[in-house]
């Protein structure tokens, strides 16, 4: 086959992305239905649901290439994505969290995620203030597909 194994990945992270961005706008149009909770911004929503996704899709795809069985990729991928909700907000709210903490929770793609979603839809962000978690969003989804690609390779 002409594929290479950076075409394989590629297939992989499209097929993430999708359902990612899927997934979301099947929830904003459930609590548009079921709980009458509305959009401030489309657009706004529309770009940090895609910077969430690239980003997830990225640590996705790292985590892939962390073991050679299903049940070693799930386990390592498991205990990853614990420790990032934990320390970044997914189970307890970060203003609750001490301050160390909330100093640790910078490191955790889940912080950067629930504020660019929060701030497009009801904190209701300027573009400005959108663009930092966006932004870090985009830079950790980036490096973590680059680590990927290696990875993927040098296997």
């Amino acid at each position: 086959s002409p594929i290479t194994s950076r075409h394989v990945l590629a297939g992989k992270a499209l097929a993430c992305f999708a359902t990612s961005l899927t997934v979301m706008v099947f929830l904003v149009l459930v609590g548009r239905v079921v709980f009458a909770q509305r959009l401030f911004d489309g657009p706004r929503f529309a770009a940090a649901a895609v910077a969430v996704a690239f980003a997830f899709v990225g640590l996705m795809m790292f985590v892939s290439t962390l073991g050679r069985t299903e049940q070693a990729v799930s386990g390592s991928g498991w205990a990853l994505f614990l420790i990032m909700g934990m320390f970044g907000g997914a189970m307890v709210p970060l203003f609750i969290m001490p301050e160390w903490m909330q100093r640790v929770s910078d490191f955790s793609p889940v912080k950067w995620g629930i504020l660019a979603l929060e701030g497009a839809t009801w904190r209701q962000f300027s573009w400005a203030e959108l663009a930092k978690p966006c932004g870090v969003l985009v830079g950790i989804g980036a490096f973590f597909y680059g680590l990927a690609q290696l990875t993927f390779r040098t296997r």
